[in-house]
């Protein structure tokens, strides 16, 4: 007989907290996809346990999911060797309150920093319980450490990455062994929506034809300068076009705003919104037609997955997560990170197709892919292969 896929309960498990976040809320508001990411898999009929280490202790129910916030005896920021003894003792606790229930269980670990804590964990848990640890942008760690971190990581059944080739890495360096199963999953998404674009631009006042939107940090990894150079060839084809880019860490600020000022096109077509509360960024999505991005790396990419769920067309670096999300760039388009030419030419390719069109085909593939729902229902198939594979162990 087949097993019921909504018979399982998962525990996400984080080890890391800031110092400054005083109250349970506070910690759910800034790490804004542990609540609804937790959610969507209660929507599918999953039990989910959030234990969270904490300075303070707190138990509470909210939308059906159970959330633990377990004080110990270590610093928020765990160094590598610490070993937070008494929250382990409570995610075993909470685990061995569910087995008489006979639900198979696995054990979300949020990062990939802390492979020794992993395995003291593993060695305290039900030996039927899966864990699955979620990559977040982490790096193997440097060659005379590595055989500490691959003994620690051997703990975890499988592994979330946002893209399979993230994993080439980790696999290439035997940080994680062949034996291991990994699955493409994103690590969160937003809960933006499509709007209609005139009414959108009435409120933010954005215009262009078209209008093109670039949301990120300003450092030299999402290579603003490139995108700035391959604009200003676009608009030699299409002078109407406008770019406006919100970002917050901003260290090439300066350089970018010199690179506009010698570029009379540029000044006058390229908007400098700086940093814009979250609330607003729907609004501002739903005001543009494209959105792009220089980046030479990422593990996984938010404010490109928050402009498709707002149908925004992507022309994005052809790197791994990028290429993931759009669905092996079968949505807009990638291209060489670093060119300006490259980028030019596919977003002046992209621009002569129907928008309408590739707007709706975004939105499909956010939905189908990247919302929390999705996210949800790919896990949960993770979950009960992790589960299948660890019961057939001998």
């Amino acid at each position: 007989m087949q097993e019921n896929i909504a018979s399982l309960h998962v525990v996400p498990l984080i080890y890391f907290y800031e110092e400054d976040l005083s109250t349970p809320e506070s910690l759910l508001d800034r790490y804004s996809t542990i609540r609804p990411f937790a959610k969507a898999l209660c929507n599918e009929g999953v039990t989910v346990t959030v234990l969270q280490r904490f300075h303070t202790n707190h138990e509470f129910w909210d939308g059906g999911v159970h959330f633990y916030f377990c004080a110990d005896e270590c610093e928020p920021a765990l160094r590598k060797w610490e070993i937070p003894r008494s929250f382990h003792s409570s995610v075993r606790a909470c685990l061995v309150n569910h087995r008489a229930e006979a639900v198979p269980t696995a054990v979300h670990l949020n990062g990939l920093f802390y492979p020794l804590q992993l395995r003291v964990l593993r060695s305290s848990l039900p030996r039927d319980c899966s864990i699955v640890g979620q990559h977040h942008a982490e790096k193997p760690w440097p060659a005379f450490s590595r055989p500490l971190q691959r003994w620690g990581l051997q703990a975890a059944d499988g592994f979330f990455f946002a893209a399979r080739d993230l994993a080439l890495p980790w696999v290439d360096h035997g940080v994680i062994s062949k034996r291991q199963l990994i699955f493409q999953i994103m690590e969160g998404s937003n809960n933006f929506r499509y709007q209609d674009r005139v009414s959108a631009r009435a409120r933010t006042r954005m215009a262009g034809n078209p209008v093109i939107l670039w949301v990120g940090r300003l450092i030299p990894g999402k290579d603003p300068l490139t995108v700035l150079e391959g604009f200003e060839c676009v608009l030699r084809h299409a002078p109407d076009a406008r770019l406006y880019m919100v970002y917050g860490t901003a260290p090439l600020l300066p350089v970018v705003r010199d690179r506009i000022a010698a570029s009379k096109t540029l000044g006058e077509s390229v908007t400098l919104m700086g940093r814009v509360e979250h609330s607003q960024l729907e609004d501002i999505y739903n005001s543009s037609d494209y959105f792009v991005l220089g980046s030479h790396d990422e593990g996984s990419g938010f404010s490109l997955g928050e402009a498709m769920a707002c149908g925004v067309v992507p022309v994005v670096t052809d790197i791994a997560s990028f290429r993931a999300m759009t669905d092996d760039a079968r949505v807009g388009a990638c291209w060489r990170a670093g060119s300006p030419q490259a980028f030019a030419d596919q977003l002046l390719w992209v621009m002569r197709q129907p928008l309408e069109q590739l707007s709706n085909e975004v939105q499909q593939v956010f939905h189908s892919q990247l919302s929390y729902p999705a996210i949800a229902r790919k896990s949960m198939r993770a979950y009960h292969e992790v589960i299948a594979t660890r019961r057939n162990r001998p």
